[in-house]
C-alpha cells in the first residue's frame, strides 16, 4: 500500500495593506519684491513732462491775467482818490512833509510825544524835566555806551540831542567853562532865559565835531541851569557831508525847546536872549564840547 508523500506547499498567507500617510505639501517662500533700479531715462522724461506742465501753468496764468487786466471795471469797484497833500503838526506849526495819493492824516492823530532825559550813569529818567517830540520823530536813544547823552533825527535830517550835565552825570557841569567843539572852535553864545532858568544859547556854522565823534556843518543849541550843580544842554545839528533841510528842522527845534516843562511847572516857551553875544568865562577858563 502506498503510502502518501506530504505535501511540501502550504495555503498562502493573505495579504496585508498598509496606508501610504498624507504627506502635507511644504508652501514656497514668497517671492521678494524685486528693488527698483534707477532708471536716467525715466527720471529724464518726467523732469521733461514737469517742464511742460510749468509752461503751460505759467502761459494759461498770463492769459487770465490779461483777460482780467482789460475787463472793464464799473464805477463802484474803483477808487477815486485825489492826491492831497499831508502836514505834520509840531504843537500848531504845519510843515509839509510830503505829497501821497492815497493816505491823509486823521484829525485825531496826536501831534506829539512825551521825551524823557535820561542819567547818564543809571539811565533812568530825570525827574522833573519833559518836552514834546513830533509823533513823526523816533524816540531818543543813547549814544554810545556809556549813555552821557541821547540823541535821534528830526524830520530834515539834523540830529537832536539832549544831555544832563554836572554831578551824578558822566559829562560835566558847562558853568566856567568856554563852550566849544572837541577841537577847540568857539562857539558864539548868548546869555538867556529859558522857561525862567538862566541859560547860555550855543551856535556855529563852521565844520565841527562833538566829544562823541560826530561831525557836523552847523549847530543851535542850549545849556539850561536845573540846580546848582547840575545843567541841561539841548542841541541840534547838520551831520557833516549830508544835505539837511535846516530851516524846518530849526523850527522844529524851536518847538521842542519851548515844550520843556521843568520841576516847578515853569515851560520853556519863552526865551529872552540878550543882544550881546558873549562868552561864558571865568577866570581861567577851561573849553567844553557839546554834546556826547
Amino acid at each position: 500500500m502506498d503510502t502518501p508523500i506530504p505535501s511540501t506547499t502550504s495555503a498562502p498567507e493573505p495579504l496585508t495593506y498598509q496606508e501610504t500617510p498624507e504627506i502635507t505639501p511644504i508652501p514656497e517662500p514668497p517671492e521678494q519684491p524685486k528693488k527698483k533700479s534707477f532708471s536716467f531715462g525715466g527720471f529724464l522724461k518726467n523732469l521733461v513732462f514737469f517742464i511742460i506742465l510749468f509752461v503751460v501753468g505759467f502761459a494759461v496764468s498770463g492769459y487770465v491775467r490779461n483777460f482780467l487786466n482789460t475787463t472793464p471795471k464799473t464805477p463802484s469797484s474803483l477808487s477815486a482818490v485825489k492826491p492831497t497833500p499831508t502836514t505834520t503838526v509840531y504843537d500848531n506849526i504845519k510843515v509839509a512833509t510830503s505829497t501821497s495819493s492815497f493816505t491823509t492824516l486823521p484829525a485825531t492823530t496826536p501831534t506829539s510825544k512825551q521825551g524823557v532825559v535820561l542819567n547818564g550813569l543809571t539811565r533812568k529818567p530825570i525827574d522833573g524835566i519833559s518836552f514834546m517830540l513830533p509823533t513823526s520823530v523816533l524816540p531818543l536813544i543813547c549814544d554810545g555806551s556809556a549813555c552821557g547823552s541821547q540823541g535821534t533825527y528830526l524830520p530834515g535830517g539834523s540830529r537832536l540831542t539832549v544831555a544832563m550835565r554836572g554831578s551824578g552825570q558822566v559829562l560835566a557841569d558847562y558853568r566856567g567853562k568856554i563852550i566849544s567843539d572837541a577841537g577847540g572852535k568857539t562857539f558864539t553864545t548868548k546869555q538867556t532865559t529859558v522857561g525862567g532858568n538862566n541859560a547860555v544859547e550855543f551856535t556855529t556854522a563852521q565844520i565841527g565835531s562833538t566829544i562823541g565823534g560826530y561831525s557836523f556843518s552847523q549847530m543851535h543849541g542850549y545849556m539850561i541851569d536845573i540846580t546848582d550843580t547840575t545843567s541841561l544842554e539841548i542841541n541840534h545839528f547838520s551831520p557833516s557831508g549830508i544835505a539837511t533841510e535846516w530851516t524846518s528842522d530849526e523850527t522844529i527845534f524851536n518847538t521842542i525847546v519851548q515844550s520843556l516843562v521843568f520841576a516847578t511847572g515853569a515851560k520853556g516857551s519863552v526865551v529872552y536872549p540878550m543882544t550881546t553875544a558873549v562868552p561864558v568865562a571865568s577866570a581861567t577858563p577851561a573849553v567844553i564840547a557839546p554834546i556826547q
